[in-house]
């Protein structure tokens, strides 16, 4: 199958196989092996990609997704075939800059808080600084907007899915 993804501002388009020996992603003229495994209910998945390994988590937002992977926040839209042509004919799908709520991919350690209350920010922008599992992860708006609220204080642990920054 097709897929379509956008990751930030980039477009890839990648086919998906899978065979006797298991699943091949194809991307390009390179085709590798590759397999995705959720961790319990988690958003935390292993993804093995040719021979390496990656832990990554991603979260639903405003349409799409955020993937953390190795301490970067993406976000990104996978479109199948079908979903493409629709989105190419009606675009996109909604979600848009229309404010989120950030929240804890993981349970970790709020170490950095980037913005204040009445802060306009940027999509992309860096949002709240997370320790968990001894790497440190930048949260990124999805969405520009005002800083409404912000639910956490540097120091105080958090658990998954906890929201830490209200943006409209």
């Amino acid at each position: 199958m097709h897929y379509q993804v956008l990751i930030d501002d980039e477009e890839i388009v990648l086919e998906v196989e899978r065979t006797e020996q298991g699943t091949v992603v194809k991307l390009g003229d390179r085709t590798q092996p590759a397999d995705l495994i959720r961790i319990g209910t988690s958003p935390v998945y292993s993804l093995i990609l040719g021979n390496a390994s990656y832990e990554l988590s991603a979260h639903p937002r405003n349409g799409g997704l955020e993937i953390v992977l190795a301490g970067t926040t993406y976000r990104a839209r996978v479109l199948d075939e079908r979903a493409a042509k629709i989105d190419a004919i009606s675009g996109p799908s909604a979600g848009g800059d229309t404010g989120e709520i950030i929240r804890a991919p993981m349970p970790g350690v709020v170490i950095g808080i980037a913005v204040a209350v009445g802060d306009q920010i940027s999509p992309g922008q860096g949002v709240v600084t997370l320790e968990a599992m001894k790497m440190e992860n930048e949260l990124k708006s999805a969405s520009g907007g005002t800083v409404k609220e912000i639910r956490v204080e540097v120091g105080r642990g958090v658990s998954q899915g906890e929201p830490l920054v209200v943006i409209e």
